[in-house]
């Protein structure tokens, strides 16, 4: 079974009406891909102790690097969209620190969900060995603002590696929509650019075909582009043409927002059910 690794912080998010959610991307790509088949690794940085994550979530590996704090989101849904602000932070990830050795995986997806990771190709290749990079990068178009707020931020991607795949939102793009949805594309052979509940367009060698997404009630957004990019990962890996691979992915998403919080991950007879009616 191929080893599929998630890199970035897991998150506790705040819920309205009291407590947390566990969220992060690493957790709602992590598992689409698991139930997808592949042998699921997440390397992240949290207070959790390594056994509470372990006994939630035992369809996946840890990889925990001790932080002091979990990183932690509060969620509001306004008219304009949602804003989020964050009141914790675990530390950045240590990557040339944390293994003896370079790891070895069949894919490394880098999922961070503020600056935990850094931006520098070369990390990635002194702390890995791996065959097909890709990313969902929302966290390093954020930055913390006034009172925790999440805001835009452009960042220099003159030295970010080059990958096999990316997936980004529109409003991941907020700061300089055209400059870095232009930036993205020469770093990436494939790109998949959301666009809420409209759909996503899909960029393959300077081409662009946009898909409609299916209209379905929404009773969560969290996580769903997450689950969408693990999903299109996936089954790029697996050798899926891109355009069908968006296509099931969008389905898998559309899942995700029908139910709250990672209770949307498809489950593994939901995947096995949408694939097996595509065929």
């Amino acid at each position: 079974m191929a080893r599929y690794l998630l890199v970035g912080h897991l998150t506790r998010d705040l819920v309205p009406e009291g407590g947390f959610r566990f969220g992060g991307a690493v957790l709602y790509a992590g598992l689409t891909v698991r139930r997808l088949g592949l042998e699921t690794h997440v390397l992240t940085a949290s207070a959790e102790p390594l056994e509470t994550l372990e006994n939630l979530f035992p369809e996946l590996f840890f990889h925990l690097q001790t932080s002091r704090q979990t990183t932690v989101f509060e969620n509001l849904e306004t008219p304009e969209g949602r804003r989020q602000r964050v009141l914790a932070r675990a530390a950045p990830l240590d990557l040339e620190a944390f293994f003896e050795r370079p790891l070895e995986t069949e894919v490394l997806h880098l999922a961070p969900v503020l600056d935990e990771l850094p931006l520098e190709a070369g990390v990635y290749r002194r702390a890995f060995r791996y065959r097909f990079l890709v990313a969902n990068p929302q966290g390093w178009f954020r930055k913390v603002g006034r009172e925790g707020r999440v805001e835009p931020v452009r960042p220099d991607l003159s030295r970010s590696p080059d990958f096999e795949a990316l997936v980004v939102s529109r409003e991941d793009l907020a700061a300089d929509p055209e400059g870095l949805l232009a930036a993205l594309k020469e770093r990436s052979r494939i790109l998949v650019l959301t666009r809420g509940a409209e759909g996503a367009s899909l960029f393959v060698e300077n081409r662009e075909k946009f898909f409609p997404a299916r209209k379905v009630r929404a009773v969560d957004t969290t996580g769903a582009g997450d689950i969408l990019a693990g999903a299109f990962f996936a089954l790029l890996f697996k050798r899926e043409n891109p355009a069908r691979a968006l296509e099931k992915a969008m389905e898998m998403a559309a899942i995700g927002v029908s139910r709250p919080g990672l209770s949307g991950v498809p489950s593994k007879g939901e995947i096995v059910s949408l694939l097996e009616n595509e065929e």
